[in-house]
């Protein structure tokens, strides 16, 4: 499950050491689930995009990116994700379509990477990750899951572990002590390769290293922000971790003059672009492409998307490792 990285986690022993005991529940509980886990074995190669922490750490550009890949290769690729935040997510998988669908309906990540390959990449969501897999595997030849490390009802081919290279694993310890979904040592048994998004830290970098598991580094490029260099501008954004948007956008100059945050996954309503049109005068407004599939079309025309590249080092090396 997606989520914002609570208020309360930070690096000091004393804030995890009280909540310790709600972390051992919580690490029972999915030991638990594993434990008497049936996971399906889908007849297309199942590739997993995932983390071990609550909150963004970037997943999703990655899914775009490994997407471009594949199809450069000439590899059928498809996508299942839960559909955290829309209003279809549940236990029947349903095939994400634009003439059916908005990003309200199936989630604004999942729509988003739908409208990034023009819905010729099948998208799927369900809760039950296995039944989406049964209904892919008809489809194409690579499935890359979006998030689900911890999900055991299917069968992971390889998995790529990403973690943001600023706040890497915070305190270390597990929900709601720290911010870890699991430990880093199981998590790190699982994965194929890791995936080190925004800065590389050598000290935590060092850390993994100890895992003998290959590692990459990637980091992002905003597109046409050139226009906006040195100009006042008003941001806005609902995702995970806003803070990574406008540092995106300081990165290249754009001045930001006033910035508003909403909860991730948030449901916009008119009277929130009243207030975010109403605050920015003459000045241009800047959101994520996350946040700009959910905007109506009326004032989409105000508003600018920030389209983002992923750049990974030695990406042949990491296509090589998860086709391997």
């Amino acid at each position: 499950m997606k989520a914002q990285t609570p208020k309360y986690f930070n690096s000091k022993l004393s804030i995890g050491l009280f909540f310790l005991p709600l972390s051992i529940l919580y690490w029972l509980v999915s030991s638990i689930n594993r434990i008497k886990s049936k996971p399906y074995h889908s007849k297309a190669k199942v590739i997993c995009i995932g983390n071990i922490t609550i909150g963004g750490v970037g997943k999703t550009p990655l899914v775009i990116k490994m997407i471009e890949l594949l199809i450069k290769k000439h590899i059928k690729v498809g996508v299942l994700s839960r559909g955290y935040g829309g209003r279809l997510s549940s236990n029947k998988p349903v095939l994400v379509d634009e003439k059916k669908h908005t990003a309200l309906d199936v989630g604004d990540e999942v729509f988003m990477i739908y409208k990034k390959f023009n819905g010729n990449v099948p998208v799927c969501i369900c809760s039950n990750r296995a039944k989406s897999a049964k209904l892919l595997e008809k489809k194409v030849d690579v499935i890359i899951m979006d998030d689900g490390l911890q999900n055991y009802t299917l069968k992971k081919d390889k998995s790529v572990l990403v973690f943001d290279g600023v706040s890497t694993i915070s305190n270390g310890f597990i929900f709601p002590a720290g911010p870890l979904r699991e430990g880093l040592k199981s998590g790190m048994k699982k994965a194929s390769a890791v995936v080190i998004m925004r800065k590389l830290n050598q000290s935590f970098e060092k850390k993994l290293s100890s895992y003998n598991v290959p590692i990459f580094q990637a980091f992002t490029e905003p597109k046409d922000l050139k226009k906006f260099k040195n100009k006042e501008v008003i941001a806005f954004a609902g995702i995970g971790n806003p803070q990574k948007f406008y540092d995106t956008l300081n990165g290249e100059g754009v001045k930001i003059k006033q910035s508003l945050e909403f909860p991730d996954h948030y449901e916009y309503s008119d009277s929130d672009f009243e207030k975010i049109l109403s605050a920015s005068g003459n000045m241009p407004i800047l959101t994520t492409s996350k946040d700009y599939v959910k905007i109506p079309a009326k004032y989409r025309k105000k508003i600018t998307p920030v389209e983002i590249d992923l750049k990974i080092e030695n990406e042949k090396s990491l296509l090589d490792v998860i086709l391997k």
